[in-house]
């Protein structure tokens, strides 16, 4: 077996561990925006695209409702969902009290850690 510890030390200061970046698109979606660019066949001179957008307004012609819902999605954008909420809450104060909750566990284990180690 080879040593591969070698290959454990962090990257340098500077220097990137992947130069080019992260990739713009994902390589399945431009092959499928590819793909859908291209003619059909037996479809009279229509993009794939078009195929199957045509497919599915005639579903949703027939009351597919799914197929609607994907329209109305593509269309107009999914429909934003409201949340009332009743109450009040004070996110400072939240926060005060988790914070003070944390130093009290801190300190209690502290304690016990100490009184063991006197035994």
């Amino acid at each position: 077996m080879t040593d591969r510890s070698k290959n454990l030390t962090p990257w340098k200061p500077g220097v990137s561990g992947n130069p080019g970046g992260r990739p713009k698109a994902k390589a399945v979606s431009e092959e499928i925006k590819l793909l859908l660019a291209q003619e059909a066949p037996s479809a009279g001179g229509k993009t794939w695209t078009e195929v199957v957008a045509l497919a599915i307004v005639k579903k949703a012609s027939k009351g597919d409702v799914r197929a609607f819902a994907e329209l109305m999605n593509r269309a107009e954008g999914k429909a934003t969902q409201t949340v009332e909420l009743a109450g009040t809450v004070n996110i400072a104060e939240r926060i005060a009290e988790g914070r003070a909750r944390v130093v009290k566990m801190r300190d209690a284990e502290a304690k016990s850690a100490a009184q063991s180690a006197a035994r």
